[in-house]
């Protein structure tokens, strides 16, 4: 191993299935521990999950790179002081750890909550808790949002995933690497978000991101939504959520619509994965935050994702056009 270096080693579920997940700020995607940290060094790590306090010590002289060198192993505590990750260094250096931060996600109410303190002021938000479709709220750019979104929904015991996305800050554009694991309850996930911006530098939004942005500001009626096609619930916000909707990320979307329209919604979804290459509802009313009812035009559309060849569209892009102000 690489003296002088940070390592990020995720501790997320049982120790047999720890991984590396960045050495300095380059990310590493669940490198096997066994080949990065010698045998004899391990226990040290072992050492500071199980105090969850640091541990330092002085490594035997050997004919090893290592030799005589100072180990330290930083644990990164998360909710109920569990263990998300330990901090592992040989040798010294002036750099810093890298900035992590560890959440939990509940794939059922869709709540995650985050310790955002490992990562700094910038992005600190004034809140920890984020549901549903808020999650995305400071997203720039996000290509794995949906494969994210499919393995949570799937719901199979000791699944994982790992990316990166692309955040805005006060300070700019920042990149941050996202891992989360389930164990036994496939349902209940940990996970770890990490700075890596000074080794993969931020994106911007795609052309297509941008053009569809472009086609949201010359039409201020036009809202944008991705929805899934199990449960009709809004994913992402891709247009910012519709003003005046009584809608926040703790809402039930199933209590959104006027009762007499929500059959609609229910044909229109079943039309999407029939096959159908689009469906419309017209004059939909939807709970307005003020009372009364908002009036859309909605088109919805599968969403490609997945193989060609796959099941039923699992997401679909749905186009709200405002038609007037609420109804009472």
């Amino acid at each position: 191993m690489t003296l002088g270096e940070w390592l990020l080693i995720e501790t997320l579920d049982e120790p047999e299935t720890w991984s590396v997940l960045a050495r300095g700020t380059t990310p590493r995607e669940w490198k096997s521990l066994a080949r990065t940290v010698p045998a004899r060094l391990l226990p040290i790590v072992a050492a500071a999950h199980t105090t969850r306090e640091p541990v330092e010590r002085e490594l035997p002289r050997s004919r090893h790179s290592w030799s005589g060198q100072r180990a330290r192993a930083v644990p990164l505590l998360g909710p109920g002081d569990a263990v998300y990750a330990v901090l592992f260094r040989v040798g010294e250096t002036n750099r810093a750890p890298l900035p992590v931060a560890p959440f939990v996600m509940d794939a059922r109410t869709r709540r995650t909550e985050i310790w955002p303190e490992g990562l700094g002021p910038l992005f600190d938000r004034g809140r920890t808790v984020w549901t549903g479709a808020e999650s995305f709220q400071y997203v720039e750019r996000f290509d794995g949002a949906l494969d994210l979104v499919a393995i949570v929904s799937r719901a199979e015991p000791n699944s994982r995933w790992l990316g990166t996305c692309t955040m805005r800050t006060p300070a700019g554009l920042r990149t941050l690497l996202i891992a989360t694991r389930n164990g036994t309850d496939p349902r209940s996930w940990r996970g770890l978000l990490a700075d890596v911006t000074d080794s993969v530098p931020p994106q911007g939004k795609s052309f297509e991101a941008a053009t569809v942005d472009s086609l949201v500001s010359t039409n201020p009626g036009l809202f944008l939504a991705v929805v899934d096609t199990a449960h009709v619930r809004v994913i992402r916000w891709i247009s910012g959520p519709v003003p005046g909707l009584r809608w926040t990320g703790e809402t039930d979307e199933r209590t959104l619509p006027h009762p007499d329209d929500r059959s609609r919604i229910i044909d229109a979804r079943n039309d999407i994965l029939a096959g159908a290459p689009f469906s419309t509802i017209s004059g939909l009313r939807l709970a307005a935050a003020a009372g009364g009812w908002l009036i859309a035009d909605v088109e919805a559309s599968p969403l490609p994702y997945g193989p060609p060849d796959a099941a039923p569209p699992q997401f679909a892009l749905v186009r709200i056009d405002l038609r007037s102000a609420p109804e009472h």
